[in-house]
């Protein structure tokens, strides 16, 4: 077993922030010869052992959250909303069920059991555009074929990740899309080049595939200037590797959502783990809302410096207390 201070191969953000805030706390971080996947956290003998990127916090029915039909099905039991929708295997089926459920455009259309955005399609305003985004689900590589696929109303409103521990929420961050605010003088690509300057290597907004189609969507090029205080959404996921941005809503939130989120992670039976909301105002108790996604190793680096935008929570630290009480 040798040292290894920097852990470069680890993958998931969470996990890379929580090591290098341990090797800065004095905690003793190692590493198994050709097991790099393999860690080991130690602290006046207690050891605490990370495997495959996910954070080593206690999850009891984590699994549950992976299928999020189900996650739906436990939130709606206790009457938590979510998106107004249903499962479906065929472009028939959703015809169908649209009409018997009264669903109505636009939709977004997402894998029953993905992560990260994959195969997820946004604004679904046609039947030939549904049917695009069944076959999109079907084709994508990153995950197992699915059975079924989710089809649900797409709810209006501001996305927020709150972030739970020990079954209390610690953290609550606004999440803003890829986007650019034009001048009045200069061109997409400079502003996106500006913007770029200002981010964290890895974290910036790239012109791929997704941005020229909203260019062309809206009759623009990357040489195209927007008028002044115009505000243009490059894409629709809000992740924060695609330039997406993260403010500190925190002391904000209003306690009825932190209540709400509290309760949403009991029932599916983890003590942490991370909520996706919309709501048009979180810090008032009478905006409509819905939980959209549960996630059991949230990539928490949004809700710290130097991502998160605001003071920002040191939720590494808050982690490495709860593994080490001790320190």
């Amino acid at each position: 077993m040798v040292t290894n201070p920097i852990i470069k191969k680890i993958e998931h953000g969470g996990v890379k922030s929580l090591i290098k805030r341990a090797i800065k706390s004095g905690i003793k971080v190692k590493t198994f010869p050709k097991k790099e996947t393999l860690l080991v956290m130690e602290h006046r003998g207690r050891k605490i052992f990370i495997r495959r990127g996910s954070v080593p916090l206690e999850r009891r029915m984590g699994d549950m959250t992976k299928n999020k039909e189900i996650t739906k099905i436990v939130l709606s039991h206790i009457s938590i909303k979510t998106p107004k929708g249903f499962s479906a295997g065929s472009l028939s089926e959703s015809l169908k069920l649209l009409k018997k459920k009264k669903l109505s455009y636009p939709l977004i259309v997402k894998p029953i059991d993905g992560s990260l955005a994959r195969g997820v399609t946004w604004d679904i305003r046609s039947r030939k555009d549904l049917n695009k985004a069944i076959i999109k689900i079907y084709k994508n590589k990153s995950y197992s074929k699915p059975k079924k696929f989710l089809v649900e109303e797409m709810f209006e409103g501001d996305e927020y990740r709150i972030l739970i521990l020990s079954g209390k929420a610690i953290s609550c961050v606004k999440k803003i899309p890829a986007s650019v605010i034009g001048d009045g003088k200069s061109k997409i690509r400079e502003l996106i080049g500006r913007f770029n300057s200002k981010r964290i290597r890895g974290f910036e907004i790239k012109i791929d595939k997704v941005v020229e189609k909203t260019l062309r969507k809206n009759r623009l090029t990357s040489d195209s200037i927007l008028p002044k205080n115009y505000n243009l959404r490059l894409r629709y996921n809000l992740n924060m590797s695609d330039g997406g941005r993260a403010i500190n809503y925190t002391h904000k939130m209003n306690n009825y959502f932190k209540e709400i989120c509290e309760r949403a992670i009991r029932a599916v039976g983890l003590t942490y783990g991370g909520i996706d909301l919309l709501t048009k105002n979180i810090t008032s108790k009478d905006s409509h809302y819905v939980i959209i996604e549960i996630n059991p190793n949230p990539y928490y680096n949004m809700h710290e410096k130097p991502l998160v935008e605001g003071k920002g929570i040191d939720v590494s630290m808050k982690i490495l207390k709860k593994l080490f009480p001790s320190l």
